[in-house]
């Protein structure tokens, strides 16, 4: 997938009203633009394209700021709207772990991942019933069998 294959991306979702003020900075337009310039590097936008794609795949911070609460999740509610009224076709929740307890733990916090719109097809793969019903039917033979072993 390029980065422009996904519609909205949620980042850290820190409400600026809060953040800039604090000295911190409009956090999620940081974000966004880590991302564009990502898109940059890889080849997907051309540089000049890097405002532009700040303004259609980010969104205002709207989030509190304490904790991991404004991470990518505050905007799973609206995603699912969006997809199934047809306004969206993919979105990235973006979950980023903390660096001091990254440290701390040795091991990671943050996760994130793409939700998209269900298109229906089926794989000729996933339609192969028989098989799955054969392979459930030898798995529950061999459990009925060693039960009776056990006997």
């Amino acid at each position: 997938m390029k980065i422009t294959d996904i519609d909205k991306y949620s980042v850290e979702m820190q409400n600026p009203e809060i953040t800039v003020p604090a000295g911190a900075g409009d956090v999620p337009t940081a974000n966004y633009k880590m991302i564009a310039a990502l898109g940059v590097k890889r080849g997907d936008i051309e540089r000049k394209q890097l405002p532009d794609f700040v303004k259609e795949h980010g969104m205002p911070g709207f989030a509190p700021t304490q904790g991991h609460i404004p991470s990518g999740a505050p905007f799973i509610g609206h995603a699912r709207d969006l997809i199934l009224g047809g306004n969206m076709q993919r979105t990235m929740i973006i979950g980023k772990g903390s660096l001091f307890l990254g440290r701390m733990t040795n091991l990671f916090d943050g996760v994130s991942f793409v939700i998209e719109a269900n298109t229906g097809k089926v794989s000729a793969a996933s339609g192969d019933t028989d098989a799955v019903k054969k392979v459930v039917a030898e798995a529950m033979r061999a459990v009925a069998q060693s039960l009776l072993e056990e006997e």
